[in-house]
């Protein structure tokens, strides 16, 4: 089980779980199951493991919210869950061009794309429990309908380009997740 949580309040409640519907990476064994919670911005502080019955946890990482297309309006059927990696050597200025076009671009694109209700872009903060080969330096959680669940494939025309800095970035968790419960 993995603890991923985000600094702003996730909607309508602050605890959601959610079960593996796909996995679009290969040799990757993400956690079948996903809680996703409000934490603090307190990178110091270490979230209380949670033990559900029948479940082991294995992973806990924290992230903060960076970016959002749209405020939460209604709840998701499901989340796309993407781990992104800037390049290794990336310098500061870089950076600050990756970030540019991933939020005000790529984000925006790939939400459109997929008919998402609307997506969200993080940060990691704490590897409390790290996954194999380590958290993804950002997130970016889509969140969708069942409709748009169902079509797991892009369709449509390719994403933007983008600079040279995000054509060298890696993307090493490409995750569906069913929201459980109402």
């Amino acid at each position: 089980m993995e603890i991923f949580e985000d600094s702003a309040p996730a909607f309508p409640s602050l605890d959601v779980r959610y079960e593996l519907l796909a996995v679009a990476s290969r040799g990757f064994r993400p956690p079948q199951a996903l809680r996703a919670s409000a934490g603090s911005d307190d990178a110091d502080e270490t979230p209380d493991v949670v033990e559900f019955a029948g479940l082991r946890q294995v992973w806990s990482v924290r992230y903060r919210q960076i970016a959002e297309t749209a405020p939460p309006k209604q709840r998701p059927y499901a989340i796309y869950l993407l781990g992104v990696n800037p390049p290794k050597d990336v310098s500061d200025a870089e950076l600050v061009t990756f970030n540019d076009f991933y939020t005000n671009v790529h984000l925006v694109e790939v939400a459109e794309r997929r008919h998402a209700l609307r997506a969200v872009r993080y940060e990691l903060v704490q590897e409390i429990k790290a996954p194999y080969l380590g958290a993804p330096r950002f997130l970016a959680a889509y969140e969708v309908d069942e409709t748009s669940a169902a079509q797991r494939r892009h369709v449509g025309p390719p994403y933007s380009k983008g600079p040279d800095v995000w054509q060298r970035h890696s993307t090493p968790w490409r995750l569906w997740y069913r929201r459980l419960g109402s």
